[in-house]
């Protein structure tokens, strides 16, 4: 009450002994209502607030009215303090989230393994027609400059992940978009198999094997190589649709949506090196032309109808939590503190546990102001001076 401007307020609360856990159960009606009988306005909006931002941080949950669907979005709850680096709820929404990006990667990783052995014999069944493939001559190396376009791209998301205010809510929608296309492409991976695209790829003559212990070490070389052919990756079958476009594309779509509006040049150097990256890998003749459409068009999708429900107060209807379930499993325990857009606020990557600090040693005044106020010493001994009183 005193960091906050409500001295007045202390010995009120002390006469009726609101603590501090009473103080998380106030409403703004019992500001208005006797004992408190608060009159001004903006002293009881304030106060709301802050109680409100306490509640929000210590995960206490709040007993609304069902609001009705509307279509603007309009939330008078300040829901920015829950979403900081210190915060525990938040920590532990962006570590199930990395969970569920793992295990996708894992069961993709799985299907590109059993995907090598089924494909077609390259001498009995040719090439697709295709009508990039067909037109534009195989570029040597082209591939590798596809995968320096997405490593660029994921250092320049790294470096926004390092300075938003936000970050643990954007990482976590990153894992959790990542993870329902990646688990999307290893069905389609399982169902079809397509001819290789092109009749460079020596190596998809080479199978694996039906031993399970063959097929686990290739699925080690995938992981240890981040699926990457620079680093000695290289896999068969994988083709619908193409992991590589879908990697492209959603980092390319969250720099865009979390950079500052103000530095437009991040968002076209991203749109950029997408644009130049799929060409390299149709340039490559390692994936066919509707693999990349495909990625690109899921993907985008998929970013662009999380971003419409996580924006919108409407996902907290009964009906739009069955609708998402089926896509987005874990989207109202991962959005349920957010009710609006995520504002792109910067900060430096160690304001936050700055900040934590300074709250720390600033709590930890108040509260020895607070003993000595009462006559306590140092280890809990009353004062001689009290005593005589």
């Amino acid at each position: 009450l005193k960091m906050s401007g409500f001295d007045h307020l202390i010995a009120t609360f002390d006469e009726h002994d609101i603590s501090g856990e009473v103080l998380m159960m106030l409403t703004e009606q019992d500001l208005r209502k006797p004992p408190l009988s608060l009159q001004k306005l903006g002293e009881i909006k304030r106060l709301s607030s802050n109680i409100s931002r306490l509640q929000a941080a210590y995960c206490v949950p709040e007993k609304k009215p069902r609001r009705q669907r509307r279509d603007s979005v309009d939330s008078s709850r300040d829901w920015r303090g829950s979403l900081s680096l210190v915060n525990k709820c938040e920590s532990l929404k962006l570590f199930v989230a990395f969970l569920y990006g793992l295990c996708s990667l894992i069961v993709t990783s799985i299907a590109m393994t059993l995907a090598h052995d089924r494909v077609p014999d390259m001498k009995k069944i040719p090439p697709l027609p295709d009508i990039f493939l067909d037109n534009i001559p195989f570029i040597e190396h082209s591939f590798e400059a596809a995968e320096a376009c997405a490593v660029t791209l994921t250092a320049l998301f790294s470096c926004i992940i390092l300075v938003h205010k936000h970050r643990l809510v954007i990482l976590r929608r990153y894992c959790s978009i990542v993870g329902t296309v990646f688990f999307l492409r290893a069905l389609t991976m399982m169902s079809t198999t397509l001819s290789v695209p092109g009749e460079h790829l020596e190596n998809c003559e080479v199978r694996i094997g039906d031993s399970w212990d063959d097929r686990l070490q290739h699925v080690k070389t995938i992981w240890r190589g981040a699926g990457m052919s620079i680093s000695g990756v290289r896999t068969c079958g994988d083709y619908m649709f193409s992991g590589h476009t879908a990697v492209l594309t959603v980092l390319n779509l969250f720099i865009c949506e979390y950079s500052s509006a103000k530095l437009r040049f991040i968002s076209t150097i991203s749109w950029t090196l997408n644009l130049f990256g799929a060409f390299f890998i149709l340039a490559a003749h390692e994936h066919y032309t509707i693999d990349v459409i495909v990625a690109f068009y899921i993907t985008s999708r998929t970013f662009a109808y999380y971003h419409v429900l996580a924006n919108s107060l409407a996902h907290k209807q009964h009906h739009s939590k069955e609708l998402t379930w089926s896509w987005f499993p874990l989207f109202s325990y991962f959005e349920e503190h957010v009710d609006s857009k995520v504002q792109n606020e910067y900060e430096w990557p160690w304001q936050p546990v700055v900040s934590f600090l300074t709250r720390r040693y600033q709590n930890f005044q108040l509260l020895r102001e607070e003993r000595k106020k009462n006559g306590v010493g140092k280890y809990g001994r009353v004062h001689e001076n009290t005593k005589e009183e």
